[in-house]
């Protein structure tokens, strides 16, 4: 007994070790003594429960990354197999993500602790899977789409297709609220036992089994203790729009609340991937954005082509990275003025570059 608990001690110093790297890296090397000259301005409205933490933009986009590595996944599925997935570059982008941006918003001012310990929650979560996942696909699983051959099983196909279907629901659900449970007994009623490799269908049915059974029983549990800590999540946020009519209220998505003098009005619109549509469709109609929540800048990232970037007045590129499952793009992340936002999407969008997500509070 003895000798097994120090081995269990030894392993829980290990583990306590490993998961501590990261964390003192961004902590004590990625992030920065707050700039003086860092601008304090006043929002234009003082409801409250208006204004929202600046940090909160460029901190979600760890989580995004999460999202689009689900996303590139699927494409790489389209027309190859999981073995071929490179999933220690989506590990590594995640915490490259969070160390550069934790230096951007230390300069402005702290991230709060709540929203940091989330983000290495995540972090660690993410680096598990993928890590599993990885370990397994690259070794046993190749070997078993060796034995399957060229030809894709039910199985496979059913995977490619709900990666799919799973990296669209997460751009405006939190993951957790995905049914795994209904999907995996979708699985095993939609793949017949007959037809393909016999060897790749089985083994293929005890890796999704295990892969949502899992993640149906975590994501009940996460899901639990989030309504119970942090209550339901506010998926509403509020903009103060310049030159917004009539036409422009006519979408049901848009909630006018009032005007704030000068030919602009506040509106309140749902978040996520639907505010980023929503403001990419007011700046084609030639409508500006004077405030986000209180805010006068924001992350935006572009899904730009090989060729450079124009030059974009109130716009700083940040990070830059390749898709795997896209290699004639690249996502490049800039830090826009919120004055400047609908001009640069109309100037992106001119030269190619379409806006991929504009990273609300």
């Amino acid at each position: 007994m003895r000798r097994w608990s120090k081995r269990v001690a030894g392993a829980l110093l290990v583990l306590v070790a490993v998961l501590s790297v990261p964390i003192l890296w961004i902590e004590g090397v990625c992030t920065a003594p707050r700039d003086p000259a860092a601008p304090i301005r006043a929002p234009l409205v003082t409801d409250p429960g208006y204004a929202r933490r600046a940090s909160d933009s460029y901190l979600s986009f760890p989580e995004w990354h999460i999202v689009y590595a689900y996303e590139d996944l699927a494409g790489v599925l389209s027309g190859g197999d999981e073995s071929n997935f490179a999933y220690g570059r989506q590990i590594m982008g995640f915490w490259r993500s969070l160390c550069g941006l934790s230096g951007v918003v230390s300069r402005r001012g702290d991230a709060a602790m709540d929203t940091r310990v989330r983000l290495y929650t995540i972090g660690w979560s993410f680096t598990a899977e993928l890590g599993i996942k990885g370990a397994y696909e690259t070794t046993l699983g190749r070997a078993f789409e060796w034995l399957r051959g060229p030809r894709k099983t039910a199985e496979d196909a059913f995977a490619a297709r709900d990666m799919r279907a799973y990296a669209e629901f997460l751009h405006q659900t939190p993951w957790y609220e995905y049914p795994f449970a209904s999907r995996l007994v979708a699985f095993w009623r939609e793949t017949p036992l007959r037809g393909g490799s016999l060897a790749r269908k089985l083994e293929r049915r005890v890796v999704v089994t295990l892969e949502y059974g899992v993640k149906a029983v975590y994501g009940a549990l996460i899901g639990y203790a989030s309504a119970a800590v942090l209550g339901a999540a506010d998926r509403q946020i509020e903009t103060v729009v310049v030159g917004l009519d009539s036409t422009d209220a006519a979408d049901p998505r848009v909630t006018i609340v009032r005007s704030v003098g000068g030919d602009r009005t506040l509106i309140r619109t749902p978040r996520y991937q639907a505010y980023s549509d929503l403001v990419v469709r007011l700046a084609r109609r030639g409508r500006n954005i004077a405030e986000i929540a209180g805010n006068d800048r924001i992350l935006v990232t572009v899904l730009a082509p090989t060729a450079p970037l124009p030059p974009l007045a109130g716009a700083t590129p940040l990070f830059e990275a390749t898709i795997q499952s896209r290699p004639d793009r690249r996502r490049v992340g800039l830090d826009v003025s919120v004055e400047q936002l609908a001009a640069t999407i109309r100037r992106l969008e001119r030269a190619s570059a379409p806006i991929e997500h504009i990273y609300d509070y």
